[in-house]
């Protein structure tokens, strides 16, 4: 351990401060102060495709390990706003179907066929589309988020950055947990897992479970109608780890989750009266302009049919040590999913609008790499990666249905419009080659040069394209898309081809062992794609070309005081070209995908840990963001200067684990988190009436658990301050009357207990 410097003898006085006033909560925490056990714990992530502690490598990464993640209780991903910083998480989908913003960049199209800007990994398998993102957040080792683009050893689709969920692998020694609890709204789970040698040294397993359900929380006003948003899921995970030989390890992994919920709600929120067709919309408990209105957590609807998503993932990692200079890595994955999603688009008895997804997704994907373990100055990876998705989607719209105000059940015919549907379906094929390489070069002790590039490949096929017009009985009426008026199964190709060079460069410098300073130049890479939300002409099927993110930063990582206090922090300028939204117009709801021209964001991030004493942590982080348009035309008008969608100038968050009191059989322990944020925006046009305001929300735990961790019992609440917020909004005021509206889960609470063995 390197001496302590000047700056660490200044800081001294403040950590004793601290721990002199956490001297009355207990005896035990009095005794502790000076203990070595006050060192923050290494945390070793794999973010570059190696084990590295994440204090050595030259990247914005945010770790989570597992005892973060039971402490925060995590319901669904939208909970990892309070524990990283720059992250935004959008549920537009439902709640396990997340989008992710970091640093400004997000996903504006939510088309079953799109994949985010911000991809998602679990045991380094790539999940490129909403349907087979199963359920992830139980018997995880770690989650590590990668902020900034990712274009080397990740590759497409990561020009906001990367999350890796890493599952706990089997082991040899036996061991398992079990954990149940219950919480208002009915809710009810289950979670465990069990895992050990089936032959000792040579083949291992690890079978882990979780199961929830509770009853929705968006009550439902029309009488004998269930509420929305409610849980009913379900997920397995089994593992088999084979020690073929000494240098040859084998891991298979099986997992399947199912979620068949009430789906999510919408908030209609009108405009004035008569904007909008006839018949107008009012957001009131029977639909008219005298009835009562509806509160922000109440609508009435009689679209109730469940959100059904399945999933089912098979992995094969092997992984061979060629001597004792490298490691050869295989990872071979299929995934299958199928989502269906029928959304009260309105939240209201008129049945302004609705829309009806469904998606089936079948991927392959195949990495293969070679990394070294050499001795000298240089390290490097090589490898190469192969991806093939096949999309089967269809998208629903209903205008006004069960709208009829002559009586004669024939709405459709005579209006062309009100009372219809019109539905689109397609099959989409996507193929992707990549090859890459990342290498690092120590000039000396303190100072290396790093760089990677890779190449990527796209093909895509959209085929069987077509749209029609039908009416509530089902019967067609028109083909839109094509557009032929003899062929009502008519049906339109399109295709796109891209390649693209991403890559890094950069130099580290660690003056001291507990001091890293880098500064690095990225590129990051999202390919092109199709518009699915094509459904009146054929003019609508358009595609888009990639959007590309060039990032120069400068970062530092620091450890003090004898590794009690953590402080990272990193500046940071983007350049982001040919962003993909889509454009959806007021009043016809026309949707076209399109390319903006350029955006450009300016940032700073710090994130600190902190253990003053054994029984207390700290965690704090903060980030500023100015995420601008500079060049960009949206509806034949100049958006320079706008803001960029979920791109808020300022957020922070705090958390504190806190062993309140400790006695020789059981420890009490205190964990808080939460986050604030400024206003922000979910649309390009910087609506004013669609700004969420700035607001902060509270999580907390209180639990009781044996000093071997053997048991556990805790009470727990998540928005403790039941604070209501927007989450996610679209203009439809002009053409429909209202504005469409997500907002965020209501205050939920709950006990748990947990047995490990």
């Amino acid at each position: 351990m390197a001496a302590k410097s000047g700056s660490d003898r200044r800081l001294e006085p403040a950590l004793g401060a601290i721990a002199l006033l956490l001297a009355g909560s207990g005896q035990a925490v009095a005794d502790q102060v000076g203990e070595a056990a006050s060192q923050l714990d290494e945390v070793v992530v794999t973010a570059l495709k190696r084990a590295e502690s994440v204090q050595s490598i030259p990247v914005a990464v945010t770790a989570l390990p597992a005892a973060v993640l039971e402490n925060a209780n995590l319901e669904n991903t939208a909970g990892l706003t309070g524990l990283v910083p720059s992250l935004q998480v959008n549920g537009v989908a439902g709640d396990t179907i997340p989008l992710y913003s970091l640093r400004g960049v997000s996903m504006f199209d939510y088309s079953f066929n799109q994949s985010s800007p911000v991809a998602s990994y679990f045991d380094e398998v790539y999940k490129g589309n909403f349907a087979i993102l199963g359920l992830e957040l139980y018997d995880l080792e770690r989650i590590e988020v990668l902020r900034g683009p990712q274009g080397t050893l990740y590759g497409k689709n990561t020009t906001g950055g990367a999350i890796n969920f890493i599952a706990v692998k089997p082991s040899f020694e036996p061991g398992g947990f079990l954990r149940a609890g219950i919480g208002n709204y009915n809710r009810r789970e289950i979670e465990g897992a069990i895992g050990g040698a089936l032959l000792p040294d040579r083949l291992a397993a690890r079978l882990a479970f979780t199961w929830a359900e509770a009853d929705g929380w968006f009550r439902n006003v029309l009488p004998g109608e269930p509420d929305l948003d409610s849980v009913d899921q379900w997920a397995v995970r089994t593992q088999l780890l084979y020690q073929a030989t000494d240098s040859l390890r084998l891991n298979l992994r099986f997992a399947a989750s199912r979620q068949n919920p009430q789906n999510y709600g919408i908030i209609g929120r009108p405009g004035d009266a008569g904007v909008g067709f006839d018949p107008g919309y009012f957001r009131t408990v029977d639909g008219t302009a005298t009835g009562t209105p509806l509160r922000d957590d109440q609508l009435a609807t009689d679209e109730t049919r469940k959100r059904v998503h399945d999933t089912e993932s098979w992995v094969l990692t092997a992984v061979l040590e060629a001597g004792d200079s490298f490691d050869i890595t295989s990872i071979t994955s299929y995934d299958d999913g199928k989502l269906f999603s029928p959304e009260a688009s309105d939240g209201s008895p008129v049945n302004v609008l609705r829309a009806i997804y469904y998606g089936e997704t079948e991927q392959f994907t195949q990495d293969l790499r070679l990394t070294s373990k050499l001795a000298g100055p240089l390290q490097f990876i090589i490898g190469g990666f192969y991806q093939h998705e096949k999309i089967f989607n269809e998208t629903e719209v209903q205008f006004y249905n069960g709208w009829d105000p002559v009586g004669d059940g024939a709405v459709c015919l005579e209006t062309g419009f009100f009372g219809c549907s019109v539905a689109n379906e397609f099959d989409q094929i996507r193929d992707s080659w990549a090859i890459y390489g990342d290498a690092s070069y120590a000039l000396n002790d303190r100072v290396k040069l790093r760089g990677g590039l890779r190449y990527s490949r796209d093909e895509g096929d959209l085929r069987n394209f077509v749209s029609r017009l039908t009416a509530p009985n089902g019967t067609p009426l028109a083909n839109l898309i094509p557009g032929d008026p003899d062929d009502m199964d008519a049906t339109l190709a399109r295709s796109i081809s891209d390649s693209a060079i991403s890559g890094r460069i950069g130099i580290d410098f660690a003056p001291s062992e507990d001091t890293l300073l880098y500064l690095a130049y990225s590129r990051g890479y999202r390919s092109g794609a199709f518009n699915a939300q094509a459904f009146f002409s054929a003019e609508e099927v358009t595609t888009v070309e990639p959007e590309k993110l060039d990032l120069l930063e400068a970062g530092f990582k620091t450890q003090w005081l004898d590794q009690r206090l953590q402080v990272n922090g990193a500046l940071f300028r983007y350049e982001y070209k040919d962003q993909q939204i889509v454009d959806i117009d007021p009043v016809t709801v026309v949707q076209r995908l399109l390319n903006l021209g350029k955006a450009r964001t300016t940032g700073a991030e710090i994130e600190a840990l902190a253990r003053p004493v054994p029984a207390l942590r700290l965690r704090a982080a903060v980030s500023w963001l100015h995420a601008r348009f500079v060049d960009a035309v949206v509806l034949g008008a100049t958006i320079d200067g706008n803001r960029l969608p979920n791109a808020p100038d300022f957020s922070a968050n705090l958390g504190l684990d806190w062993d309140l009191w400790s006695a020789e059989r059981a420890i009490v322990s205190l964990h808080l988190d939460g986050n604030y944020q400024t206003s922000q925006y979910f649309e390009v046009l910087n609506i004013d009436r669609l700004e969420q305001s700035g607001y902060g929300i509270v999580n907390g735990r209180i639990a009781i658990r044996s000093p071997a961790d053997h048991w556990e019992v805790g009470i727990w609440g998540r928005n403790l301050t039941d604070k209501m917020f927007i989450t996610s909004a679209v203009n439809f005021l002009d053409g429909f009357g209202f504005d469409y509206l997500h907002r965020n889960a209501p205050r939920t609470y709950g006990v748990d207990v947990r047995f490990s063995f």
